[in-house]
């Protein structure tokens, strides 16, 4: 089977980049209509208040929808999540469970490990240890993820699990 990119979705970024403008527009519009209120400097001071985290909005959403987020990289050997230059697979062999969990307006996924203090110990980035040792204490599974944020369906992503993992049972029986 072909290796699966999974990316984040792009609907946040794109909230976020339009709304960064809608308050640079307003900020601009403030500072050039200042003369016309009761208080010109008042009105100067908070459009400038608006302007900088407006621009510096605008150039994070704007970064983040210039590149796609690789969120899950599903292949032969495992799952890796949030890959990075070091690659942090999750063995199809170390796979316990994957667990499907339905919370209120979210489809959250947890993956269970057998080993996953050695997996957690080889995760490069302290971030995402930090977070990957809540979901353990939390859920008992190191990788836990919202399916809502990525671009394929919870079911979709279920069953790419799921046939990856019986791909991997037929090749240890043959």
């Amino acid at each position: 089977m072909e290796p699966i990119e999974i990316h984040a979705k792009q609907t946040s970024n794109w909230g976020l980049l339009i709304g960064s403008l809608i308050f640079l527009f307003c900020s601009v519009y403030l500072y050039l209509n200042a003369n016309q209120v009761n208080s010109p400097s008042m009105a100067k001071i908070i459009s400038g208040i608006l302007f900088v985290p407006s621009i510096i909005l605008l150039l994070f959403s704007a970064n983040k929808l210039r590149k796609k987020q690789l969120v899950l990289l599903i292949d032969k050997r495992g799952i890796v999540f949030h890959p990075s230059a070091n690659l942090n697979y999750m063995e199809w062999k170390n796979i316990a469970e994957i667990e499907d969990l339905k919370l209120p307006r979210q489809r959250v996924i947890n993956i269970k490990l057998v080993e996953s203090d050695l997996f957690l110990q080889n995760e490069s980035n302290t971030f995402l240890q930090a977070r990957m040792r809540f979901w353990y204490k939390m859920y008992g599974a190191v990788v836990s993820f919202d399916a809502n944020t990525l671009n394929k369906h919870h079911f979709e992503i279920l069953n790419l699990f799921d046939e990856f993992m019986e791909d991997y049972k037929t090749s240890l029986t043959t």
